[in-house]
């Protein structure tokens, strides 16, 4: 069967690592096609399994794709005529696997997204799938009782896709507080994949708010400890109300991270998301005193996975410290703004 995931835009090769990793070496997987935020790819396994994809936003299976879609209305009569032949049995049983419930009369609405100009509008769009699910005896339903259709037409190719997982997939169900600025956890998963967890990581995050880019290094895999600390009370409250009683050994400080009290050298691996602040002018200067501190805690060898919103005053600082390189960058988008990840090495 055909599936697909939705990715943070600039997260697109960290997603498609994290499929390979956990689907690559069987010969039930298969990546078909990728795009700006989408992934599409063939898997012949439980679909059940997909569900466990940290870096996904939304996991989807793929009913049909339309690749050669034009301005025309003509695009949307191929389509009505797809689906009025299309034998959606697998479908089904797919969503099933899953834990859809589904009634005798299926239930559904229909989410539509299209982009470029076109001769007809969106609404034509939705309104065409509709009624071809409708004349195959499906049930229209505003709630959110029913399956989720996504319509989709992007340049030329057009989707139609059943919602697989839950609308709060990517807010994970660890999430029992937050605080202002809280990363979206898919972020703090691709932060952790670029450190290269291994099962003996002493990890820090010196700047944890409510705990995010820590859980999920703990859902990641084997570690020796986690470390985590912030200058907010409430940050860390947030932090340990959100880990309960789960994932040792760890600890979480109130302390300020630019000046850390831990031992030199006594740390495998750092990811952080860095403060916003909007007196720009003081950045260069909080950056300079929390990359020493990160420096002098890292062990050589160590690696430091950095998000900043103002990657330019931070790209600087990082050119100015005598025994960190920075090997990689990643662009994303964060909420509408631009952000970059930094994948630092020590030495």
């Amino acid at each position: 069967m055909i599936y697909s995931i939705s990715v943070t835009a600039g997260l697109e090769n960290i997603a498609r690592q994290e499929i390979n990793s956990r689907f690559g070496d069987t010969k039930q997987f298969k990546i078909i096609l990728r795009k700006p935020q989408r992934i599409v790819f063939q898997y012949s396994g439980s679909p059940k399994d997909l569900l466990a994809l940290r870096t996904a936003e939304q996991i989807f299976l793929v009913i049909k794709h339309f690749p050669n879609m034009t301005r025309s209305r003509s695009s949307l009569t191929t389509i009505k005529n797809s689906l009025s032949r299309f034998n959606f049995k697998e479908m089904l049983a797919g969503c099933r696997q899953v834990g859809i419930k589904m009634r005798k009369r299926i239930q559904f609405r229909v989410m539509t997204r299209m982009s470029g100009f076109r001769n007809f509008q969106k609404r034509d769009f939705q309104q065409i799938i509709e009624r071809s699910l409708i004349d195959r005896g499906w049930q229209l339903t505003r709630s959110g009782s029913g399956i989720d259709v996504w319509a989709e037409m992007h340049g030329e190719d057009a989707y139609i896709s059943i919602r697989l997982s839950k609308p709060d997939m990517a807010q994970r169900t660890y999430k029992q507080t937050s605080v202002p600025h809280t990363l979206k956890p898919t972020i703090a998963s691709s932060m952790v994949r670029l450190s290269q967890p291994q099962p003996n990581d002493i990890f820090l995050d010196p700047m944890c708010g409510a705990g995010t880019i820590l859980l999920e290094r703990a859902f990641s895999g084997r570690y020796r400890y986690l470390i985590g600390g912030d200058i907010s009370k409430i940050a860390v409250d947030a932090t340990k109300k959100n880990f309960g009683r789960q994932h040792q050994p760890r600890q979480f400080f109130h302390w300020d991270a630019q000046s850390l009290p831990i031992q030199t050298n006594s740390v495998d691996k750092i990811a952080c998301n860095l403060p916003i602040d909007e007196n720009k002018s003081n950045l260069p200067q909080l950056y300079r005193k929390v990359l020493t501190e990160f420096e002098r805690v890292t062990k050589p060898g160590g690696r430091i996975v950095l998000l900043s919103m103002q990657p330019s005053h931070l790209n600087k600082v990082l050119k100015q410290q005598k025994t960190m390189k920075t090997r990689q960058q990643v662009g994303i988008n964060v909420g509408g703004k631009r952000g970059r990840i930094f994948v630092v090495h020590c030495y």
